[in-house]
């Protein structure tokens, strides 16, 4: 069943990329919310066993196999593998280096791992540098990639990938060997003018480049930092989604090309205008100036998750950010935030950052102090838990781990 659900989810991304872009009219003052029965066929909360040794913060990135969670905790710099239960099985970190980014590498069965070195603070112009083709720096000691391989979690088996310069952008697996990424970044005394927002490279060639952008005049890249396209996974290696900054498409990343599938109309409060282009930014300051002045511009489009006539997305503003889910069927954009818990949910929070998915599934995380907060405040209702949360209610602390939230959205969002 698995497989038919993959490649009729396949066909259906190969068929759209040669389709026109469909164009999605969204007004955040308008939008609607709805019932989590309306949205979600099941809802299915796992709490991750607390252990002395498995305890940590909150959940920054969450990466989910046939068999595993893998939790990335910011606070404690480390990897936290569980199994599809909740069950802790392993913690690992990298000695001196801070990891900011996983991702699963179905070719190799294994985690893929980027870190930085902690001792070393590396600017965005030192890094553009280091990008550069020519370059014969070795930057192995600042910026690392690492395979986890996945077969036996407990052995811990690693492997690195060596001077990998573009570690130092956190790039995403695409076609098997290959790699997407992304690192935009303008001054004026840049020694060349051209530069693209979004390369596919190997592990030591660029291959091919999209979005050209001038290095040198083009201001809204000045500010401190880098700016990236946002370069989103699929259940398909072969297949990417692909948003840019200041911009509201939604591109399909394939080996062959890469097309525009979706293009969102925002109303004048919410859209970046012509002029922002043209306002020739000199420094950090005057960007965030300008920030604070139109907060609610939109900034970018993230985390695209598309399930048949369903895609999720987030867009994020100057100022915060908002969470929208598109139905394909009938043309609808629900506000995420505004899906109300019901009893298909026990009355506790569905809402919140997606957090990862796989083929059937999104998964979200809710404190283990948000689940206390929350019921209690549904008690009036008198839900009637599954085993699983009556078991965590009447055992668990809120100061234990977070609990993970599965949930399966509906193919036709006009049933009840």
């Amino acid at each position: 069943m698995k497989k038919l659900m993959f490649v009729c989810w396949a066909v259906w991304l190969c068929t759209s990329v040669g389709a026109q872009a469909k164009t999605l009219y969204l007004d955040p003052s308008k939008t609607i919310g709805a019932p989590a029965s309306r949205v979600f066929e099941e809802v299915t909360f796992i709490p991750l066993e607390t252990t002395r040794k498995s305890t940590f913060g909150a959940i920054k990135q969450l990466v989910v196999t046939d068999s595993l969670f893998i939790v990335l905790d910011g606070d404690t710099n480390a990897l936290y593998f569980f199994d599809r239960r909740g069950k802790f099985l392993h913690k690992y970190r990298i000695k001196r280096y801070k990891i900011r980014d996983i991702q699963l590498d179905r070719s190799k069965n294994a985690l893929l791992i980027f870190s930085l070195n902690k001792n070393f603070n590396i600017p965005s112009v030192q890094v553009q540098e280091y990008l550069e083709s020519d370059t014969q720096k070795d930057i192995s000691r600042f910026a690392k990639a690492t395979w986890f391989y996945l077969d036996n979690v407990t052995a811990a088996k690693t492997e690195d990938l060596k001077n990998f310069r573009y570690a130092f952008t956190n790039p995403v697996r695409f076609d098997k060997d290959k790699f997407a990424a992304s690192f935009i970044k303008a001054k004026r005394t840049a020694r060349d003018t051209l530069d693209y927002q979004l390369k596919i490279i190997d592990q030591s060639a660029v291959l091919q480049n999209y979005f050209p952008y001038n290095k040198k005049t083009e201001s809204v890249y000045y500010y401190s930092g880098a700016s990236q396209c946002s370069i989103i996974p699929t259940q398909n290696d072969s297949v990417l989604f692909v948003t840019r900054p200041f911009q509201y498409e939604i591109y399909t990343l394939t080996p062959s090309a890469i097309t525009e599938s979706y293009k969102l109309m925002l109303p004048m409060d919410n859209a970046v205008p012509a002029s922002f282009f043209n306002a020739d930014f000199s420094s950090r300051g005057e960007m965030d100036t300008y920030k604070m002045e139109h907060p609610s511009y939109a900034h970018k489009i993230e985390n695209v998750i598309r399930f048949k006539n369903l895609m999720f997305f987030d867009l994020n503003l100057f100022k915060g950010y908002n969470r929208y889910l598109f139905d394909n069927k009938t043309n609808l954009i629900y506000d995420y935030n505004k899906i109300s818990s019901d009893s298909s949910s026990y009355f506790l929070p569905v809402s919140g950052v997606i957090k990862s998915f796989d083929e059937a599934h999104i998964y979200l995380s809710l404190s283990a102090k948000s689940m206390f907060n929350a019921k209690k405040s549904s008690e009036y209702r008198n839900p009637q838990y599954d085993d699983v949360l009556t078991r965590f209610f009447a055992t668990r602390k809120e100061t234990d781990n977070p609990v993970l939230i599965q949930l399966k959205p509906k193919e036709d969002l006009t049933t009840k």
